[in-house]
């Protein structure tokens, strides 16, 4: 603890090392030296008496001075009955009080100074008492024969007696005020000590300053802090006198001041705060807390920067890159912004997993940082989307060369590195908004318009092209109410088995009953709900429907199957199994009699096949839908069993016209033979399309010949009940 020649340590009441009670042990010492020599008068006087009785009385004076001397502090009832008998005794024995008196005054006034905790004012009554009933029994013994005594003879008697109560009472109050005044001093002393190890142990630079800015207390940490050399005014890291600063640095009442101090070593952050003292005496005192907050701010500068950069590629984040381009804006910066989505970045995560993603990830982030100018700012927003904000000229260009140039770091020399969809949205332009958030969702439009047209370019954005994605977004909106409000319905067509001529299954087809613009087909949507994610909830529901009606076929009499499609988005993940799995269960509908009918494109997803397989063996039928199509492989045939492959209504319209395609179609039966498959032929519109199918060894026929899709209740009876008419040979 460093103290200055002010210090504000000194004790209560003195300078240290003086205690209070010095003066009251001298008046101790006094009053006894002056009850010791009336207490050994009293004795003499007693001895000389003679008789038993005043060799007693003089023995008991011995007694108690000598319990003086062995035990100075102690003050007992035995002490103060004997005290009283003693002076009973020598008011009787003795011819004049004197002695008497000298012997009370000594031992009341010593019992006044004593600390003891007994009773003072009865204690120390009890030999007066005792001197007052000795001089009665004393008057009455020697004036039997004599009137009473009168004033005058009491008075002298009885007023010393009075004053010496009310002094030694005075005397004690005074002891108890000086040993009041001692315990505050010993109080004080401790807190000071405690003052003084806490502040010197403060990590916190401490300073109490007076009302002229002299330190009267500090401790060491406030001298390294402030760079002071411990003497002399306080100065402060403005470079002046703390008290003259013009920051506030000790202005009582003042917001807390915060500055930065580099002495060589690597800068240190330092926050000072003045906090008056209530002291009336002493005016203008401040107290100065000096707190280092460098490794607070090196914590916040972190934070702050990992809130605004992204922790896989250093980039910048959504939200600090949206106020740079506000800030840009706001100084009518020529700007562009270029939102970069990554092609078929979900393939990558789903195939060769997400660590995969992210070397994606920060690879095209190393490339975008390359490819712009130190002045551009490139964020990653989240997921696999990127941005940069880049200057443009005044020449119309827009931002589209920066776009190019981005294109090409991204794809490589090879063009096949990394493809991405890149929108630009320039302000003022072309409708954009003048917000950050209304150009990244122009420029969110012109990506998604990018993607549409097969990816691996950059669009412009223009207003028409908000109002297709609005129109878009309303289709979406209004799709997913159709969910809720059960306007989507099933149309059933009719499969008939060619071996027993009469229909064995139905192909369930979803239609969506639009409020505003009636019936519409699945080309309509189901597109929409791919892109949208929708087509999960609407497949579920389309086979939930599906196999509700077989079963209420079924409890009808006409144990008819169900064939319903499947998207590949609905094989993503394993959950398909157990849903198909619950779903017969809980409608009780026969295994055999549910087909799934998948496309060709379904081949690619090597995980897909293998959900598909784990239904084929809860007992469904698999069908290969629109075989010859799309990506045909004989390997996936082999590998994968299907149950049903369905001939394509294009196939199925060149019979009787073309001989290769009658050609193509018999190596198909053929083929679907031999895998332990039967063949079912869509699009059927003729009785010689059927003809010539019956006779090639098709097992299904499918088509308008024996019933467009409708709805369950408007199918005519015959469907149900009747053999089907087929052509003869």
């Amino acid at each position: 603890m460093t103290t200055s020649a002010h210090s504000a340590v000194t004790p209560v009441g003195g300078p240290p090392g003086v205690p209070h009670d010095r003066g009251l042990r001298r008046v101790r010492r006094l009053t006894t030296a002056f009850a010791w020599i009336g207490g050994v008068v009293f004795a003499v006087r007693l001895a000389q008496a003679g008789g038993v009785v005043g060799g007693a009385a003089s023995v008991a004076v011995a007694l108690v001075l000598g319990g003086w001397l062995l035990w100075p502090e102690v003050d007992g009832w035995g002490t103060a009955f004997a005290e009283a008998a003693i002076v009973v005794t020598g008011v009787l024995v003795l011819p004049d009080p004197q002695p008497v008196l000298g012997f009370l005054f000594g031992v009341t006034v010593r019992r006044a100074l004593l600390d003891g905790a007994g009773r003072f004012p009865v204690k120390a009554a009890c030999p007066v008492l005792g001197y007052v009933l000795g001089f009665g029994a004393s008057v009455v013994l020697d004036d039997r024969h004599t009137p009473p005594p009168g004033p005058e003879v009491l008075a002298p008697v009885l007023m010393p007696l009075l004053g010496l109560l009310i002094g030694t009472a005075a005397l004690r109050e005074t002891a108890r005020a000086a040993h009041l005044a001692e315990a505050a001093r010993r109080y004080a002393d401790d807190a000071h000590r405690t003052t003084e190890a806490v502040v010197r142990a403060s990590p916190v630079g401490l300073a109490l300053l007076d009302g002229d800015g002299r330190p009267e207390l500090f401790n060491e940490r406030v001298a390294d802090l402030l760079g002071w050399a411990s003497s002399g005014t306080v100065p402060c890291p403005h470079g002046t006198d703390i008290t003259g600063c013009p920051a506030g640095c000790a202005r009582a009442g003042e917001e807390p001041v915060e500055l930065r101090v580099d002495r060589g070593g690597g800068a240190t952050a330092l926050t000072l705060h003045p906090t008056g003292v209530e002291d009336d005496s002493r005016p203008g005192r401040v107290v100065v807390a000096v707190v280092d907050v460098t490794a607070r701010r090196a914590l916040e500068d972190a934070l702050r920067e990992r809130s605004e950069r992204d922790e896989l590629t250093g980039l910048f984040g959504r939200r600090h890159f949206l106020d740079l381009v506000d800030r840009a804006l706001a100084a009518g910066a020529r700007v562009a912004l270029l939102l970069i989505d990554l092609d078929r970045f979900k393939e990558v995560n789903d195939t060769a997993g997400h660590q995969a993603g992210d070397r994606r990830l920060v690879e095209a982030a190393r490339l975008l940082r390359s490819t712009t100018g130190p002045e551009d700012v490139v964020a990653r927003l989240g997921g696999d989307e990127f941005a940069v904000l880049t200057a443009v000229p005044g020449d119309g260009d827009g931002g589209v060369r920066p776009a190019e140039r981005v294109l090409a770091a991204l794809a490589g020399p090879g063009g096949r590195a990394i493809r991405a969809s890149i929108g630009i949205a320039v302000p003022g332009r072309a409708g954009t908004g003048r917000t950050s958030e209304d150009l990244l969702r122009d420029a969110d439009v012109a990506m998604y318009v990018a993607k549409r047209e097969g990816g691996g370019r950059a669009r412009s954005f223009e207003r028409a092209m908000g109002e297709d994605v609005a129109a878009r977004q309303r289709d979406q909106a209004d799709l997913r109410a159709a969910l809720t409000n059960e306007e989507l319905v099933l149309h059933y067509q009719p499969i008939i088995d060619l071996a027993e001529a009469r229909t064995t299954h139905a192909e369930a087809l979803v239609r969506w009953r639009h409020p505003g613009r009636g019936l519409l087909g699945p080309d309509r949507f189901i597109g929409l709900a791919e892109e949208t994610g929708l087509i999960v909830p609407l497949g579920a529901h389309v086979l939930r429907s599906a196999c509700g009606q077989a079963v209420r076929w079924q409890r009808g009499g006409h144990p008819l199957g169900v064939a319903v499609n499947v998207s590949p988005w609905q094989l993503a993940g394993e959950a398909f199994p157990r849903q198909v799995d619950e779903l017969l269960t809980t409608t009780g509908l026969e295994a055999g009699l549910l087909t799934v009918e998948v496309t060709e494109s379904v081949w690619a997803d090597e995980a897909a096949m293998r959900v598909l397989m784990d239904v084929r063996d809860l007992g469904v039928r698999i069908a290969l839908d629109d075989f010859g199509t799309g990506y045909s492989s004989l390997n996936y045939l082999r590998r994968y069993p299907f149950d049903l492959v369905k001939i394509d209504k294009s196939f199925t319209d060149g019979l009787g016209e073309d001989d290769r395609t009658e050609g193509v179609v018999r190596c198909i039966i053929d083929l679907a033979a031999v895998l332990g498959a039967r063949t079912v032929a869509e699009g059927v519109e003729t009785p010689d399309q059927a003809r010539w199918l019956r006779d090639a060894g098709c097992g299904y026929l499918q088509g308008y010949l024996f019933g467009r899709p409708d709805l369950p209740e408007n199918w005519h009876p015959g469907l149900l009940t009747d053999p089907q008419r087929l052509p003869s040979t």
